[in-house]
């Protein structure tokens, strides 16, 4: 099956000069997003208290897999800088990686749902009036 030109123009148009602006757009959020993510992991781990709350155990999975989500994006975001038509490899390797990790880092906030549901679901009710 043969592409047409149009279809590699458009790939050249996306990923070559002129969406380099795009791309340190998506490199600066996703590093903003690691560091910060990577500040609230040491954040929960250093201190006693927050370690003892199981529930921050949930929000420190969801801190690390939105890590890898992200730096995944900063993979993205050197493919779409350095990406052309005859230079696709970063841009099929990040596309790889982008979507392994969506599934790990938008799955958690269900599982924190669950747990919360869990929780509030299985109070024992007290025998008031």
């Amino acid at each position: 099956m043969e592409e047409s030109n149009e279809t590699f123009e458009y790939v050249y148009d996306f990923y070559g000069p002129s969406a380099s602006w795009f791309a340190i757009y998506i490199g600066a959020t996703s590093i903003f997003s690691v560091i910060s993510n990577i500040f609230f992991t040491i954040l929960t781990l250093s201190s006693s208290k927050l370690r003892q709350n199981v529930a921050n155990w949930f929000l420190v999975g969801l801190s690390i897999s939105d890590q890898l989500h992200y730096l995944s994006h900063v993979v993205d975001a050197y493919a779409i800088y350095t990406g052309s038509i005859n230079n696709r490899y970063w841009c099929s390797v990040a596309g790889a990686f982008v979507l392994i990790t969506a599934t790990c880092s938008f799955g958690f906030p269900a599982i924190i749902a669950a747990d919360r549901y869990y929780k509030i679901s299985t109070i024992s009710q007290s025998s008031g009036l």
